[in-house]
């Protein structure tokens, strides 16, 4: 075939850590970094085939129902009710962000639209591009180093 193009699913957890959701923070930050490598790799070695990385936020999808009412037996007993406040907190910022999440075609056309462009980065929602840029700038004017005008732009931040 000649080309290929690799799109891993992360989510925004992987660029902007939640609270209460460390080890699901720590797996999508793993994708990402998987990607950013591979990407590196491929690039470097001349290979056809390329990498993006998808972080979307919340999509309007049945995920998070369909694991709820099709518990799988060989997963051992299905959890309870959550008595804690912070995982009931998570459930339901879960369950409003699934229901006011964004549109599944529209996130199959941003990643259609990735794969011609040859993007990387697949971000889904604009206060996701926000975070990462300010997140980076902070860091960069941590190290005294300084960012473009497109990152000056991203948010309110200060070096």
């Amino acid at each position: 075939q000649g080309e290929g193009h690799f799109v891993n699913t992360a989510s925004m957890a992987g660029l902007i850590a939640m609270p209460g959701t460390a080890a699901y923070n720590a797996t999508k930050s793993a994708v990402v970094a998987i990607s950013e490598g591979l990407r590196i790799e491929l690039k470097h070695t001349g290979s056809p085939v390329s990498v993006s990385v998808l972080c979307p936020g919340f999509v309007r999808t049945n995920l998070v129902k369909g694991q709820r009412d099709k518990w799988q037996e060989r997963l051992g007993p299905q959890p309870g009710v959550t008595t804690n406040p912070m995982g009931a907190l998570i459930e339901q910022v879960v369950d409003d962000g699934v229901r006011d999440g964004i549109d599944p075609d529209d996130v199959a056309n941003e990643v259609h639209d990735a794969i011609v462009a040859d993007r990387f980065w697949i971000l889904t929602h604009s206060v996701t591009r926000t975070r990462v840029a300010e997140r980076n700038a902070s860091r960069a004017c941590r190290r005294g180093l300084r960012m473009g005008p497109q990152y000056r732009d991203a948010g309110q931040w200060r070096c």
